[in-house]
């Protein structure tokens, strides 16, 4: 004797050989979801028999299964980011998919003489089936997000510390370019940011807020224990934070890059050796920049203008201090004496000793070229 058959067991078997479900439901999404219209119809049929069969066999089972085993749903969100699809409408099609089938099992119901309302209940449970494959979708979107997020963030860093060194061919700097869209006609400077000795101040964000506040554009990455930027356009008005230097090339054609590199790496070595932080270029270093350029020179200015002070000791300090006081303000004794603060008199004293030790004359315009220099290599290696 055969088992009595089970209608509704029938019935939902039935939705396997119903391939009209897998026409309709391309067409639906392709009519009414954003970003499906790009999608191939075999890709759109593959997933569509994919969420039949997740549905014959929670209707069979009676209940929805649990997010975490819900492979269907990794499937899917993975193949639709690959293509674009949004996943708010990845979710959208899915559902889209789900009314297809409930419609199709109603409209057979009457050839295997099951109720409506019978059928009408399976919305519950496709319903739930719904939720489970959201949780697990929205979970996979998140870490597939993340990773390449990531992978995104690293392809960037790596583009940048190459493009600024000169070690890409043309055909990888450009590729770069149109991928972080920098506009090839417009000028591009390198920028490079230090956050000066023992600071835990992080050079790339605090570049990056710098651009922000500054309104321009700037593409950063960390570098060493500083950091490194391609700069498009103008360099806005905004000031870094105080103790970090910002460094700034030449503007230059992309290409040249590695030219606003060099010059940007050049400022920062000056900027610290003179112990400046803000924004600096070549323009506003001067004659700083030889300094750095021209260390024969700084050792000799040393030596005729510094080292005989520091062997004064305490007494030598202050004498440096007058000098340097009497240079930053324009040699006004008045002014320079309020700086310190010390009385003009005591201010005068101190820079008659300086004469006698040095043997320089503080009235000599290249007493005062020369001292200038040595001071500011002097407060450079001090704050270093």
């Amino acid at each position: 004797m055969e088992p009595a058959r089970d209608p509704v067991r029938d019935l939902v078997e039935s939705l396997a050989a119903d391939d009209a479900i897998l026409a309709e439901t391309v067409e639906t999404l392709r009519a009414t979801i954003p970003g499906y219209e790009t999608v191939s119809s075999d890709s759109l049929k593959a997933s569509a028999r994919r969420n039949r069969a997740l549905s014959i066999r929670t209707l069979l089972e009676g209940r929805a299964p649990d997010p975490e085993g819900i492979d269907e749903a990794e499937t899917l969100t993975e193949e639709r980011m690959a293509q674009g699809v949004e996943i708010a409408n990845v979710l959208a099609g899915f559902r889209a998919c789900l009314s297809i089938i409930l419609r199709h099992l109603l409209a057979a119901a009457p050839r295997y003489q099951v109720p409506a309302e019978t059928v009408l209940s399976f919305s519950t449970l496709l319903w739930s089936l719904g939720d489970a494959f959201t949780t697990r979708a929205v979970v996979v979107y998140r870490d597939r997000s993340i990773t390449q997020a990531v992978a995104d963030s690293n392809r960037r860093t790596q583009w940048i510390r190459d493009a600024v060194v000169g070690v890409l061919d043309r055909t990888g700097l450009l590729a770069g370019a149109a991928s972080f869209d920098i506009p090839l006609e417009s000028p591009v400077r390198v920028v490079r940011a230090d956050a000066g000795p023992g600071s835990t101040a992080d050079p790339t964000a605090r570049l990056q807020d710098w651009a922000e506040r500054s309104g321009t554009r700037l593409l950063a990455a960390a570098r060493g224990t500083g950091a490194v930027g391609i700069l498009v356009g103008d360099v806005g008005p905004g000031r870094p934070e105080p103790g970090v230097t910002i460094a700034v090339g030449t503007p230059v054609a992309l290409e040249d890059l590695v030219d606003s590199f060099e010059g940007a790496s050049r400022v920062l070595e000056a900027a610290r050796r003179v112990g400046w932080d803000g924004l600096v270029d070549a323009e506003r270093l001067s004659w700083r920049m030889g300094i750095l350029t021209s260390p024969e020179t700084t050792e000799l200015l040393h030596v005729r203008h510094v080292a005989p002070l520091l062997e004064e000791g305490t007494f030598g300090e202050l004498l440096l201090e007058a000098l340097d006081a009497y240079l930053e303000h324009g040699l006004s004794i008045p002014l320079a004496a309020a700086s310190i603060p010390v009385h003009v008199n005591t201010l005068r004293y101190r820079l008659k000793r300086y004469q006698e030790i040095t043997g320089s004359n503080v009235h000599a315009p290249e007493t005062l070229i020369e001292a200038s220099w040595a001071l500011a290599a002097h407060r450079g290696s001090r704050r270093g």
